[in-house]
């Protein structure tokens, strides 16, 4: 896993190692400048060759951009830079600039200019690479009027663009904002939430980390991270079906019954042992004739009928290693009851999902059961504002900090289902960025919740299940994408293929 830094975090790590190590700012500037000058003239060869503009900012990210310019000259001598902005440079960058005039390479200064379009320095032909080097990771809020008109035309050339820290206009913290569409972004040292939140995952292209020297000590106390690599629970040669865990799917309701299948279908070839499907009686023939090695039972209900026989539903609850409850089913007083008894009454991990996620946004007093500790939800963003009380506006404004907040009040673990997908409890934050629009269809966060609880069963920790059940699902879909049009993928394509090993 690689470490994932907030802004504030990053200014941190800077400072220590100024302050402890004695390397100063410029040396620090100095080596990020050089090594992404390295990274382009190693991988962007042809590009280089054709010319390269600058895009140069007052601050420090500015001076990383006027060190790059230096290092780039020699072997491009059709390189220039334009500076952008007003007011005081900071000594580093503006230190680095002076390098850059000493060598001769061409600054135009677009601050006072009034129709910054039509004073573009000209070019024969447009450069092969445009580098932006504006604002890094201190940005927030809008982009000047002026700088946006100018990356909006930026924008159109057909050169290789590369950003230096993060496209200047995305917030480094939130991810919110607008940029140039960039192919590649050099992260200084270690990613930023920017890079992987809102906008920002569109805009950065392909992230680079550019290690600069901070000891790697330094990052102990971080403690969140992006996942890549999924784990999978052990498997002995000599093992049985209760070796490997026993699940039960509970859920499904008219109209809704595809959900619990999914869902046990994924659990099944995800690796565990005994899976076990009870839904509402009514619907129960529906799931008679469906695969041999999933067990399907109606939910057992009190003499009076309509209602679940709580005492015999807590029996077969009892005897599970994980549970998935809430895919598709309803949020009548019918499924209340259930989730109500789950609540109080399970111990094993258990993934609370869809319908059940509404039913506690609807009645918040269940709140007070989720923090035994066994109990993972798994919203994505319409659910989840339902539950924390806010709209959509505020959850994109700053994800980190709403999920922060409703986790903390809740003290469960959530897993936030999204492009970038988030897992969060009270002692880490897991970046999972894997997957494509082929999840796109209903049915997928039923087959991740039976993934889930399958990992689970068998034997992996709580978060370990969450965050390699993302990634698994998202890489089988992005594996089959590269063979079938991913439009045409359904969860059932997916799950077939989730043992896959050609990937």
């Amino acid at each position: 896993m690689r470490y994932v830094l907030s802004p504030k975090q990053m200014r941190e790590l800077d400072l220590r190692t100024i302050e402890e190590l004695g390397v100063s700012s410029p040396i620090l500037m100095e080596v990020a400048g050089a090594r992404c000058a390295d990274f382009i003239k190693q991988n962007c060869a042809e590009a280089l060759a054709k010319g390269v503009l600058v895009l140069c900012g007052r601050g420090n990210n500015g001076g990383d951009g006027y060190v790059i310019a230096r290092h780039l000259y020699e072997a491009c001598p059709a390189l220039a830079i334009l500076s952008f902005g007003s007011g005081k440079m900071s000594p580093e960058t503006a230190h680095n600039r002076e390098l850059c005039q000493k060598l001769g390479i061409p600054i135009q200064e677009l601050s006072g200019i009034p129709d910054p379009e039509a004073k573009l320095i000209c070019w024969s032909k447009p450069p092969g690479i445009i580098i932006d080097a504006i604002f890094g990771i201190g940005f927030h809020g809008l982009l000047p009027a002026f700088t946006q008109k100018l990356l909006e035309r930026f924008d159109e050339y057909p050169a290789l663009k590369i950003a230096i820290d993060i496209p200047s206009g995305i917030d480094a913290h939130t991810g919110t904002g607008f940029s140039l569409k960039m192919d590649y972004t050099l992260a200084i040292e270690e990613l930023k939430y920017g890079h992987l939140l809102e906008n920002g995952r569109s805009y950065c292209g392909k992230v680079i980390t550019i290690p600069i020297g901070i000891p790697e000590s330094y990052k102990d106390y971080i403690n969140c991270y992006h996942m890549t690599k999924y784990i999978l629970p052990e498997r002995h040669k000599e093992a049985h079906k209760g070796d490997c865990g026993r699940v039960i799917i509970i859920g499904g309701s008219i109209g809704y019954l595809g959900s619990v299948r999914l869902a046990s279908t994924a659990a099944l070839k995800s690796g565990a042992g005994l899976i076990y499907l009870y839904t509402r009686k009514e619907i129960y023939p529906y799931y008679t004739n469906m695969m041999d090695e999933i067990m399907a039972f109606p939910i057992p209900e009190a003499a009076a009928g309509n209602t679940p026989d709580l005492e015999q539903v807590e029996t077969f609850i009892k005897k599970a290693d994980a549970l998935t409850i809430g895919c598709g089913m309803g949020v009548d007083a019918y499924a209340l009851a259930l989730l109500k008894l789950v609540l109080t009454s399970s111990e094993v991990p258990t993934v609370v999902d869809a319908d059940a996620l509404n039913l506690i946004s609807a009645h918040p007093e269940l709140e007070q059961h989720l923090a035994k500790g066994n109990f993972l939800l798994t919203p994505h963003k319409g659910e989840f504002c339902r539950l924390a009380k806010i709209d959509m506006k505020e959850l994109e404004q700053d994800t980190l900090k709403a999920l922060k907040d409703y986790q903390s009040k809740v003290n469960c673990p959530i897993l936030l289902k999204s492009h970038t997908s988030i897992y969060m409890d009270e002692y880490q934050t897991i970046f999972l960025t894997s997957g494509n629009d082929a999840l796109a269809t209903g049915g997928s966060g039923d087959m991740l919740s039976g993934i889930i609880s399958s990992f689970a069963a068998q034997g992996l920790e709580l978060d370990e299940a969450a965050t390699s059940a993302s990634l698994l699902m998202g890489q089988t879909a992005e594996r089959l994408s590269q063979k079938q049009q991913s439009f045409s993928l359904t969860p059932s394509d997916i799950i077939a293929h989730l043992g896959d090993k050609d990937a």
